[in-house]
């Protein structure tokens, strides 16, 4: 059912500083009544236009005493830099009854010049990390059924009445520029942009880096939804059978292309590792530089094989050296990437001890030279379980697989998810059935750089792939629940 009439309309305009652009404001004004919610701290420059609400006892509790007197059918929340789209009444006119949550585009200026701005649209985000937009408009009702922001929570109040939302399909995109948004300054540091691309000063890898005290909040925000969508695993997967070690004992796979630089170097760590009853598959995504002629050098060597494949899809690659490989186990070696002298070694011994489908170590990140980037510190993906990884991006490297059960769920997927998340895919597939186990070691460092491949990739591309694997996930959780019921 669709609205018929001008949408009327409550604006919160959400300042540190207690004084909003007259221009943000004016237009505001135009739109409906018109609110700026502030810091306690901070005293407010006087306006009849604008009622201003201080953030006491908390933002949640601001927020929901405001809901509470409105009478407007839509509440718009946007922040001091952001003048809203005019036109929000026509466009909201058309919104379905049910949607509760809807976001748009947006418009940046930047370089005196406006840029649009696409959101992702596609299956949920039930990360934190969701880019919605930066207009956040609600429909009053909605938020009333649902109780307001919960004022318990510190941190991820917003984060968890998205998916409260999102449970009973009331989040809605409309395919238009909904604000404008006027940066302070275009500077940007150039390291997060390359090192972590993605929404926030940390992008996709913000979760590593929280205060113990918010992930702990973001997490259990996060299980509670899972929880109401029967898509909560309870305790930890079972181990493997154990199996007869064989020779070789591991197949170390590296499907490249156009590599000349590093791929040399990502030999070499392998090499010169303690560990010595290995193969190493390399399958050339037909590359047009040196990177062959690299590895023929090294293929004297008879542990390892070059497969040319002149079809660059990364899961076809990796599917290629699953079929070639003879090791009990898998391990993952990127061809900028490198390991450390103990990789194999640690790893080999760990799935030897634990009988894990999957184990999954430390790593560090180093630049374009080789050189360690200490400033980031040593990545852990401590928030790891079978339940959080559907909310984090991934579960770390190196990653070393018990071959049979890659086998299993049928290698890596060749489909959709060909070219951007097959392997967080099979992560979670392995891990709903089997025990992915952590090695509390540095045993991988992973180069960052411009050429970087997933730097390189769409982000709306990325999170449409790791948005789809989760989504797949949910539903085969779901089931899995209710078969052990029944």
């Amino acid at each position: 059912m669709m609205q018929n009439k001008s949408a009327s309309i409550s604006i919160i305009i959400l300042t540190e500083k207690g004084a909003v652009p007259e221009r943000n404001v004016n237009t505001a004004m135009k739109l409906g009544r018109v609110y700026s919610m502030h810091p306690p701290s901070i005293t407010p420059a006087v306006s009849a236009m604008v009622e201003h609400i201080p953030a006491v006892p908390s933002i949640p509790a601001a927020l929901n005493q405001i809901i509470t007197s409105c009478q407007t059918e839509f509440l718009i929340i946007i922040t001091d830099d952001m003048e809203l789209n005019g036109n929000i009444p026509e466009l909201l006119r058309n919104v379905p009854k049910a949607a509760g949550l809807i976001y748009g585009d947006y418009l940046e200026l930047a370089e005196g010049q406006l840029a649009v701005k696409r959101t992702y649209k596609g299956p949920e985000d039930i990360t934190e990390r969701a880019e919605l937009g930066r207009a956040m408009i609600y429909r009053v009702e909605a938020l009333k059924e649902a109780g307001g922001w919960d004022e318990s929570l510190k941190y991820a109040y917003d984060y968890d009445l998205r998916l409260k939302l999102a449970e009973s399909g009331q989040i809605h995109y409309i395919d238009a520029a909904v604000c404008i948004i006027y940066p302070e300054s275009s500077e940007e540091s150039k390291a997060d942009k390359l090192f972590f691309p993605g929404k926030g000063k940390y992008g996709g890898f913000s979760y590593l880096f929280m205060e113990p005290e918010e992930e702990r909040e973001i997490e259990t925000v996060f299980m509670n939804s899972l929880k109401r969508r029967g898509a909560l695993l309870e305790g930890d997967a079972p181990p493997m059978k154990p199996e007869p070690l064989i020779s070789p004992a591991v197949s170390v796979i590296t499907p490249v292309f156009n590599r000349e630089k590093f791929i040399g170097k990502a030999i070499e760590s392998v090499l010169s590792g303690k560990f010595r009853d290995f193969e190493y598959i390399i399958i050339d995504n037909g590359s047009t530089d040196g990177t062959r002629e690299v590895v023929e050098r090294y293929t004297s060597d008879p542990r390892i094989r070059l497969i040319r494949n002149d079809v660059n899809r990364i899961a076809i690659s990796l599917n290629i050296g699953l079929k070639e490989a003879r090791g009990k186990y898998i391990s993952q070696l990127d061809s900028d990437d490198l390991y450390i002298p103990d990789t194999l070694k640690s790893m080999i011994a760990f799935m030897e001890e634990t009988n894990c489908a999957l184990g999954i170590s430390y790593y560090s990140l180093i630049d374009e030279e080789g050189d360690d980037l200490p400033e980031f510190g040593v990545i852990k993906h401590a928030e790891y379980s079978r339940n959080n990884i559907l909310r984090v991006d991934g579960a770390g490297a190196v990653r070393v697989w018990r071959k049979s059960a890659m086998l299993e769920f049928g290698g890596f997927d060749e489909g959709e998810l060909c070219d951007y998340g097959e392997d967080y895919d099979l992560v979670l597939k392995v891990g709903e059935k089997y025990r992915v186990g952590r090695v509390r070691e540095v045993l991988y460092k992973y180069r960052r750089h411009p050429d970087n491949s997933d730097i390189k990739r769409d982000p709306l591309f990325k999170l449409r792939n790791k948005n789809l694997a989760r989504e797949r996930a949910l539903g085969r959780r779901s089931v899995m629940n209710v078969e052990a019921i029944t």
